[in-house]
Formats: structure tokens, C-alpha cells, sequence
């Protein structure tokens, strides 16, 4: 458990004492979308060289769907009480303006693609290469210290984020709601509970969990916990504007540890200004917890 806070929280935090011209951290930004790929790649090879990998395929996405239904559907039954208890009042927007989906949707798909295409190499290179033990875990270091840098250069002050009783909140429900759907989809699907906890604790990030968990399960559980993660950023192309009209809370927490990058231009064009230092205080704390539980949780299980 140690080791896999080590490994997450210290490139974070040494990240996060780097204050950076825009120069210097677009090439910051564009240093942690290579490591990504990469992430995605190496664990595709992995995933690619295991025996017998075409039998194991629709375990794969049988588990991660499931999951993925599961603790998204948890998500809305939790966030949506609260908004229903505690509704938000904020300006109304041009739908109109609201970032093409199917752009965002072929983002998500090359993702999917460059896992596919490591699948493939390493299949052909089964035998003949043998690739470093753990190569994506240096990679993630390499992109979290970079997330450090952004969340420092993000522009808002921690106090704003962490005194914004709204994010506050909305990050709570939203973590506990993942939880429950996590003990849920564990009993629904065979796994143990630490497992379905752990499915449950990336929030959408899936260059994390899919790394921690394949370095810690083997690239199968590894391989479910990125489609499990990567489908909520799917999911939310659609259902953050369903919900923001009347369940602004909602929209933004199933965004998860999204809300923070790539999901907020939707939620700001679909919430307006108002929802934007929600989104940003909710993704701040959620970028922040989704580590500690995922080691926490991988240590216990063994």
C-alpha cells in the first residue's frame, strides 16, 4: 500500500510545486497526453502476450461493463437526492454551444485504439520481445508529476478549492455513491469486495487505475479497469447536458476525475460559469482522493 501511495503521491506533490509559464506548461500538457498513450500502449502489449488472451476477452468486457453500469447508475441515484435536497441555481446557456460530442467521442476511441494496437504488437511479439517489468508504471510517475504541474497552474487557489462547501459535498457523495455501486458490482459479478471497491475508486481516471491495477492483478484486471474508467468519460458526453438543467451536482459528479480536464468544457458550456468552480473544486479533491484509495484498497487485497 505504501509503495503505491509512494508512487502516485510523491511525483504529484513534487509536481504541484512547479509554477510555470502557458510556454512552459503546453508543453507540459502535451508531455502528459503522450504518456497516456503510451500507458495505454504498454499495457495493450501486456494484455497482448498473455496465453489463451481470445478466451479472456469477453470476461473482459462483461466485468467492466458491468461495473461500469453498476457504480455510474449508484452515482446518479446518490448525486441526484442531493441535488433534489440542496438544488444549485446558476445562469442558463446556448445548448448549442456545447463541445461536439462525436469529436470528444473519436478522443475516447483512439484511446481504445492505441490499447488495441499494443494488444497487437504484443501478440506478434510474443516470444520474441520481452518488455520491462513495470515500463507503464515509470511512464505514470513521469504523467502525475506533470498533473502536479497543471493542478498548480490551474489558476485557482487551494483555499477556493477546498472551502467550496458545494465541491465539497458533491465530492462526498460522489465518492461514497461509487463505493456502494463498487460492493454492488463485487456481489453482482463475481469479484471480492476489496476488488469492487478498487474498481470503484479511479473515478474516470483511467491511465491510474489501469497501471495500479495491472501492476498489481496482471494486465486482465488491468485491462477491465481502464474500459470501466473510460466509459464514464464516454458516458458523460451525453448525460451531462441531460442532467445539468435540473441536476447540476449530478452532471458534474459523473464526471468523476474528469471534471477537472477534459470533461469541463462541456460541463461549462452545458452549466454555465456558475458550475464551472464547482467542477473545479469537486475534480480538484476527487484527483486527490482517487490515488489514496486505490493503494489503500490494492494493499488490502494482497
Amino acid at each position: 500500500m505504501l509503495y503505491g501511495l509512494a508512487i502516485v503521491l510523491i511525483p504529484l506533490f513534487l509536481g504541484y510545486l512547479f509554477k510555470v509559464g502557458k510556454g512552459k506548461l503546453q508543453v507540459v500538457n502535451q508531455v502528459v497526453n503522450i504518456c497516456l498513450y503510451l500507458i495505454l500502449f504498454v499495457m495493450g502489449i501486456s494484455l497482448g502476450q498473455l496465453d489463451d488472451i481470445g478466451s479472456k476477452l469477453p470476461q473482459i468486457g462483461g466485468i467492466a461493463l458491468g461495473l461500469s453500469l453498476i457504480i455510474q447508475f449508484s452515482n446518479i441515484i446518490g448525486l441526484a437526492i442531493y441535488d433534489k435536497w440542496q438544488p444549485m441555481v446558476r445562469e442558463e446557456v446556448n445548448p448549442q454551444e456545447i463541445p461536439s460530442r462525436w469529436v470528444m467521442l473519436m478522443d475516447s476511441f483512439k484511446l481504445i485504439g492505441t490499447t488495441i494496437a499494443g494488444g497487437v504488437v504484443g501478440f506478434v511479439t510474443k516470444g520474441i520481445l520481452d518488455f520491462p517489468l513495470h515500463a507503464s508504471t515509470y511512464v505514470l510517475e513521469v504523467m502525475i508529476f506533470g498533473v502536479g504541474i497543471q493542478l498548480r497552474n490551474s489558476g485557482i487557489p487551494l483555499r477556493e478549492v477546498f472551502f467550496n462547501k458545494r465541491g465539497i459535498y458533491t465530492s462526498l457523495v460522489m465518492i461514497v455513491s461509487s463505493l456502494v455501486g463498487g460492493v454492488i458490482a463485487a456481489l453482482s459479478l463475481d469479484l471480492s469486495i476489496v476488488q469492487g471497491l478498487t474498481f470503484a475508486s479511479a473515478f474516470g481516471w483511467y491511465s491510474l487505475s489501469s497501471v495500479l491495477v495491472n501492476d498489481a492483478w496482471g494486465p486482465i484486471y488491468g485491462s477491465i479497469a481502464f474500459f470501466n474508467d473510460l466509459s464514464r468519460e464516454i458516458f458523460c458526453l451525453f448525460t451531462i447536458p441531460f442532467f445539468m438543467r435540473a441536476f447540476p451536482s449530478t452532471a458534474v459528479g459523473l464526471g468523476g476525475a474528469t471534471s477537472l480536464d477534459c470533461m469541463l468544457p462541456v460541463i461549462q458550456k452545458s452549466g454555465g460559469t456558475q458550475v464551472v468552480p464547482l467542477a473545479i473544486s469537486f475534480g480538484f479533491i476527487v484527483n486527490l482522493v482517487a490515488p489514496l484509495l486505490l493503494a489503500l484498497f490494492i494493499g488490502l487485497a494482497g
